[in-house]
């Protein structure tokens, strides 16, 4: 994975779990139809768009809305 994809699970990690974070990443970028290791600065928006609603799902809307803003604060550091 790369280093957002990292970002990323870090922050899934509190609410799902490393594990199941994890493999809720590398299921999102296959469903995009991109590697854990290719997501990036400019894929992340749509990465966080989708996996918004699948978060929705198993957290509710508020948490995953916080999970959208702190993955786009992810953006913001490289």
């Amino acid at each position: 994975m790369t280093q957002i994809a990292d970002q990323i699970v870090i922050i899934l990690s509190p609410v799902i779990g490393k594990g199941l974070a994890t493999s809720a990443v590398n299921m999102q970028c296959k469903k995009l139809g991109i590697l854990p290791e290719n997501l990036t600065e400019e894929n992340i928006e749509t990465f966080s768009e989708h996996f918004k609603k699948v978060m929705q799902i198993f957290a509710g809307d508020q948490v995953a809305q916080d999970i959208v803003l702190k993955i786009g604060k992810i953006n913001n550091h490289f």
